[in-house]
């Protein structure tokens, strides 16, 4: 099985423990026979990498293709708008990667699953490009993404569209 995991909570060379629990679940995943990844971890665009900008520079830095513990990592940029972005961040990251996944077929890099970390937005960005290619989705509940996030309308919406969709959802409950 083929897997691309997609998701904004993975580590890179800037935040190297930013979703570390998601990249030791995937490590542990690819050590059964016949499973193979890719991680698509979007990033959002910012120009300048000066620090007098702060986190946002942050994101600047973070290098668009990387290797980790022999995973490959492509960090692609998506627009991310302040104080609004909340609401059209799925949109904007599924319109700004399916260019990004669509490359990655046509090129013969295909994947059986699109396995989804974090409801919103990544989740819901998952379910849009899953319907478009055709790829069934899981989608992986963190904490936040259905306990805060759900309180506000328009992601509410999206995330029930999105868990309506996906083929599975695995949730995590505290011990």
């Amino acid at each position: 099985m083929k897997i691309l995991t997609f998701t904004t909570l993975y580590p890179n060379n800037i935040k190297t423990g930013h979703g570390i629990f998601v990249e030791q679940r995937l490590r542990k995943l690819l050590q059964l026979k016949g499973i193979t990844a890719k991680v698509v971890a979007p990033i959002p665009w910012f120009p300048f990498s000066s620090e007098k900008f702060g986190q946002y520079a942050k994101f600047a830095k973070v290098k668009k293709t990387e290797e980790r513990f022999g995973i490959c990592i492509e960090h692609p940029r998506y627009p991310l708008i302040p104080k609004i972005g909340m609401t059209l961040a799925p949109i904007l990251m599924a319109l700004s990667l399916y260019p990004v996944l669509k490359k990655m077929l046509q090129k013969g890099d295909d994947f059986d699953v699109i396995d989804a970390h974090y409801f919103y937005p990544d989740g819901v960005a998952a379910a849009i490009l899953g319907k478009v290619l055709n790829k069934p989705i899981v989608i992986t509940a963190r904490g936040t993404d259905v306990n805060l996030i759900p309180k506000f309308y328009f992601p509410r919406k999206m995330i029930l569209w999105a868990a309506e969709y996906a083929t599975h959802i695995v949730t995590f409950a505290k011990p």
